[in-house]
């Protein structure tokens, strides 16, 4: 699971804070320090805003060598009956070995488990 340091880097970290409730999705946007981790880490907060309006959008978010070099990672979200996210399902690869279009291809078997996950969780 992402620490307060990965959320804007890593495919997760994106996933979970896109799909928050907008008020702790504001207050995320504004205060995470987005510190550099990897090559491609996103460390403009409009550039962060703008990547997490797209996964939102998309309902899934991807880490293109932005908190190690060398990594890519999918994630989707596994959302409560509020659809607020309660976890994130995630897969990660040396990205000499995958490409952004293999890892996508996951995507919809992410997503089918994440509902089946999320049926199966107990409520708050």
């Amino acid at each position: 699971m992402p620490t307060v340091h990965t959320l804007h880097c890593t495919a997760q970290g994106k996933v979970l804070v896109s799909m928050a409730p907008q008020t702790i999705r504001e207050d995320l946007l504004s205060s995470l320090e987005l510190t550099a981790k990897g090559p491609n880490c996103i460390t403009d907060r409009q550039l962060f805003r703008a990547a997490l309006d797209e996964v939102r959008t998309r309902g899934w978010a991807l880490a293109d060598q932005e908190h190690e070099a060398g990594i890519r990672a999918v994630a989707v979200p596994v959302l409560g009956p509020d659809g607020v996210p309660l976890a994130a399902i995630s897969t990660a690869a040396p990205a000499y070995r995958t490409s952004i279009e293999h890892l996508i291809e996951y995507v919809p078997v992410f997503t089918a488990a994440g509902r089946r996950i999320a049926v199966r969780m107990p409520s708050r």
